[in-house]
């Protein structure tokens, strides 16, 4: 009685370290896919593409006198 009562509590151990290590690997997850999808709007544009979110104004075209 006593063997499968130890066998049982590290059965229920092994799953608790399971649920806990996937817990920890989901919330990781998340953490790294917030990061990149802020990321992607604060990169600069590659060469040759407008940078649209961080652009400003250029100067005014000349006026003719």
């Amino acid at each position: 009685m006593k063997q499968s009562k130890n066998r049982l509590v590290l059965a229920f151990a092994a799953i608790g370290v399971c649920a806990v290590l996937c817990g920890a690997w989901y919330l990781y997850r998340q953490a790294v896919v917030k990061q990149q999808s802020r990321a992607a709007f604060t990169a600069p544009p590659p060469s040759g593409i407008p940078d649209i979110l961080h652009a400003t104004p250029g100067a005014p075209p000349i006026q003719p006198h």
